[in-house]
């Protein structure tokens, strides 16, 4: 995909708007490569896809973890962070043109006919493509409040957090791994779990892409050593 230039702040951070406009770009990217993946080599699996999308959901972790920094949300303790989780995501992106135009890029890159082949058929993806697009963007808010909390209690203690640090340990939250800021976690089965829940989404009586488990998630969070997240 084409990059464009980010506006920075006079302190040469980039400002809420490109954040939002980087942020939009990583989801699309994410996206387009997992249903890519399956339509070019036919790669079904959940480790293949997992693959597929690590660099991109890094590049989407990343983002979202600097705003966090930049401009957290006020989750300071376990049940505002709860509350939030549980919300219902504000805007309805299952029929959005940003939906509908990864759907249209993923089948310039991949080609119709090839979905055809592998009994994916381009009105399905058409449809399927929005819910991915929804998840990956519930998916990465999720992210960004559980960073949030956890960089709001690290500056309470007088923490300024490592970035990297603070990066490595809201991924392992999320995705339920052991929290250990010194290991780089996989950022391609977070991704996979997102499009689960999409695929899911798209099924009658299903919950949408809203969190499965808000009140675990949230007291994960919480169990979370901040002081880890210091620069070392």
């Amino acid at each position: 995909m084409t990059e464009t230039a980010e506006h920075t702040s006079t302190t040469g951070t980039a400002t809420p708007v490109a954040q939002a406009a980087g942020a939009d770009r990583d989801v699309r990217e994410l996206v387009e490569d997992a249903v890519g993946a399956v339509g070019r080599a036919g790669v079904t699996s959940a480790a293949g896809v997992a693959d597929a999308v690590e660099g991109a959901g890094r590049s989407l972790a990343r983002r979202v973890v600097s705003g966090a920094l930049t401009q957290p949300r006020a989750v300071p303790d376990r049940k505002r962070l709860a509350e939030a989780l549980a919300e219902r995501p504000a805007t309805p992106f299952l029929a959005s043109g940003t939906a509908a135009a990864v759907a249209s890029r993923i089948l310039r890159r991949v080609g119709p006919l090839r979905f055809m082949t592998r009994r994916m058929p381009a009105f399905l993806l058409a449809s399927a493509v929005p819910a991915f697009v929804a998840s990956v963007q519930r998916g990465a808010d999720e992210l960004g409040l559980v960073a949030s909390h956890l960089a709001g209690r690290a500056r309470a203690e007088g923490i300024e957090p490592d970035p990297e640090r603070l990066r490595r340990v809201a991924v392992q939250v999320a995705t339920g791994a052991p929290v250990d800021p010194e290991v780089e976690p996989r950022h391609g089965p977070l991704a996979v779990r997102w499009l689960r829940r999409a695929a899911r989404a798209v099924m009658p009586f299903s919950s949408g892409v809203a969190t499965a488990d808000p009140e675990g998630l949230a007291r994960a969070a919480v169990g979370v050593d901040v002081r880890s997240l210091a620069p070392r």
